[in-house]
């Protein structure tokens, strides 16, 4: 579903699915376009849930351990020769129990990030894109800087965008590694919050399914109880 609305939807030729700590779509998706059925390439990726923030594990066909501190993330991401990117970075604090959690100013100055996400479609984030793109300013040259769509809903896929010399994965990746990448911020969409805004309850239950799933596959702590009930 996702190559096809990129493939007739958009005019990327490069996209990476980073779902959250998995990394089978983001195969699937690869073999089948590697297959030749989709003119697009795809990057093997994941979006890791580190106890300091989410990373985005880029060229990473081994699954990485999530709620490791952001260091440990990072040096599981290097040594299967993959890129970490710090994504949403600068979200709002409260926006946490609800997943959007994102690591602190001192784990960005620390941790062996290879790019820093600037640029994110999700609703409201507007201020802190900012935020990211100017500390982004002051580390450029240490850090890539990249824009990724964060899609939860086919419509977003490709609002926001990395720019790079070239049109190939390869090129990509030489262009995150050099430094010489672009990111294009979504800029205010109403339509695509309404969109958003509708999705949100499918968004928080397959969220839910998910932390579930993990759970269950010893990769999840159970969630704390609140009168005898299991809370998200």
């Amino acid at each position: 579903m996702v190559l096809d609305w990129v493939c007739t939807r958009t005019d990327l030729a490069v996209i990476a699915i980073t779902d959250h700590n998995t990394n089978e779509g983001a195969l699937e998706a690869a073999e089948l376009a590697a297959n030749g059925r989709y003119p697009v390439e795809v990057i093997v990726g994941q979006e890791v849930e580190s106890a300091d923030g989410h990373i985005i594990g880029l060229w990473t066909p081994d699954l990485v351990s999530p709620r490791m501190p952001a260091a440990e993330t990072v040096a599981a991401i290097h040594a299967q020769n993959g890129l970490a990117i710090a994504a949403h970075p600068f979200a709002p604090r409260f926006w946490a129990r609800a997943g959007l959690d994102r690591g602190d100013r001192d784990v960005y100055d620390t941790v062996a990030f290879d790019g820093l996400e600037i640029a994110n479609s999700t609703p409201l984030l507007f201020l802190s894109n900012w935020f990211a793109r100017f500390y982004w300013t002051t580390h450029h040259q240490r850090l890539a800087c990249t824009g990724g769509s964060d899609a939860h809903i086919l419509t977003v896929i490709g609002s926001s965008r990395t720019f790079f010399p070239g049109t190939t994965a390869v090129e990509l990746r030489s262009a995150i590694e050099g430094r010489r990448t672009r990111a294009a911020l979504p800029g205010i969409s109403p339509r695509r919050n309404w969109r958003y805004a509708r999705n949100v309850p499918t968004i928080m239950r397959r969220d839910r399914d998910r932390k579930a799933r993990e759970v269950d596959a010893g990769i999840r702590p159970e969630p704390k109880t609140r009168n005898g009930k299991r809370t998200g």
